[in-house]
């Protein structure tokens, strides 16, 4: 394993989990579980695993229909069903609708670990082959991380289709370049993609710009205006920052998806529009649900597809490549050589945070190509937020704790920022995946003592 590869374990017997668990876990595997369906799916949308182990006999949502759901949203997620001998036969026509295969119950410990091993090679060869066609497709969604992979094959797989797409990551992560893949992959790429974001323009202006309106509709109304779903008939409509939007607003957008058509302020006449809708927001839209803020309709409405893009401090694989990438770029607008990154630069870049995610990393790469004086970006031309990574990674040490507390609170903290991720974690810290399993286990040991 490159990476410490995520498997989500799916299955109602808690003691299945626990078997299954040890065992993953042991062969240095990320385990994540969940006991039914439902709560799977919503797993999935939070966090990609590598592979799926899906029981077929479960409450709420059955096996079937869970593999379904997954496949429909995560084509390029393997899943290997679990089955007793009673529903061996269900596992092989789950088989035949698309899972890789099927374990069966009870379990011996190295049926497991094979299974597992031989499908997730069968996952290493299917990405190896499609990452450079998906890379050279798409060429301005820059990574080689699985999480990046799996949002080119989402865009891959709809981008010709008119199905409604709600794009969610934090700001700068990189919604509006998707929205464009979309379009420019679509059978609407003939005519410009339409932007609107909402959290710019005043909700009483808002209404105006998307639905246009006639002369005279409200004071200062001197001539008559085509709105943004007018222009954007036979293309893509973009939505940026859909959760600003005011309650009374999203009704008039719901009618709209629905019906097809938009009457202007002011108006009477019914207008047909053919419009793609693509919607993205930096916000938790089932929270704004419950805080009364968002339409659970409209949000059922828009989210046909979800897209989930991951902050970039969760795709550490990709920074040195966008860094490399942004440089190659400013050179080329500015006809100036290439620069090269220091290691001691490289490092920092691997320690930060990246709160402004992708938009911050572009902005710090052009930056340091202004001031760097020679061939090489040093750290001194960095941004000081960046050069004092490692300052504040010092002071933020507690003071009083022993060397051992010391040990546990770097090793967990470094755990948490890289995600959960063991391998990276190790590398980072310096030791074996080993050794750092053994530390976590006495560490889970000792809460357990504690209560």
């Amino acid at each position: 394993m490159n990476e410490q590869e995520k498997i989500l374990i799916i299955d109602d017997e808690p003691d299945t989990i626990l078997i299954l668990q040890d065992r993953l876990e042991m062969e240095g595997y990320q385990v994540i579980t969940a006991t039914d369906g439902c709560d799977a799916l919503e797993l999935i949308d939070q966090d990609l695993p590598d592979l799926v182990l899906l029981d077929i006999q479960m409450p709420r949502l059955d096996g079937i229909e869970t593999l379904t759901h997954i496949h429909q949203k995560y084509p390029g997620i393997l899943v290997v069903m679990l089955t007793a001998h009673g529903t061996i036969q269900r596992a092989v026509e789950a088989t035949k609708q698309g899972a890789y295969d099927f374990l069966e119950k009870p379990f011996q410990p190295e049926h497991i670990t094979q299974k597992v091993d031989q499908a997730l090679e069968h996952q290493r060869t299917i990405e190896h082959s499609t990452r450079d066609e998906l890379i050279h497709n798409y060429e301005e969604i820059v990574g080689e991380s699985p999480a990046i992979l799996e949002v080119l094959k989402i865009i891959e797989k709809i981008a010709d289709t008119d199905s409604t797409v709600l794009v969610q990551g934090e700001s700068g992560t990189g919604k509006e370049l998707v929205a464009r893949a979309l379009r420019q992959n679509s059978s609407r790429r003939e005519k410009e993609m339409v932007v609107v974001n909402c959290a710019a323009i005043p909700d009483h202006l808002l209404e105006s710009e998307l639905f246009g309106h006639e002369r005279g509709a409200f004071t200062g109304a001197t001539y008559q205006k085509i709105g943004k779903f007018e222009r954007a008939h036979g293309s893509t409509l973009f939505l940026d920052e859909i959760a600003d939007m005011s309650i009374e607003l999203q009704s008039k957008l719901l009618r709209t998806l629905q019906e097809g058509e938009i009457e202007r302020l002011g108006g009477t006449k019914v207008i047909r529009v053919d419009v793609r809708i693509i919607a993205a927001t930096n916000q938790d839209l089932r929270q704004a649900i419950e805080a009364g803020t968002f339409r659970q309709d409209l949000y059922y409405r828009l989210n046909m597809i979800p897209i989930h893009l991951p902050p970039l401090r969760a795709r550490q694989k990709d920074i040195l490549i966008l860094a490399e990438y942004f440089l190659q770029k400013h050179s080329k607008a500015h006809n100036q050589p290439t620069r090269l990154i220091s290691q001691k630069a490289r490092e920092l870049f691997m320690q930060y945070d990246w709160p402004g995610n992708v938009r911050e990393l572009e902005y710090s790469i052009l930056r340091a190509a202004l001031f760097a004086e020679g061939d090489v970006i040093l750290p001194k031309h960095l941004p000081e937020e960046i050069q004092s990574t490692r300052q504040r990674e010092a002071e933020n040490v507690p003071v009083g704790l022993t060397m051992k507390e010391m040990e546990k609170e770097l090793i967990l903290k470094t755990l948490d920022r890289m995600e959960g991720n063991r391998t990276r974690t190790a590398e980072i810290l310096g030791i074996s995946l080993r050794s750092l399993q053994y530390k976590l286990k006495d560490y889970e040991a000792a809460v357990e003592h504690d209560t």
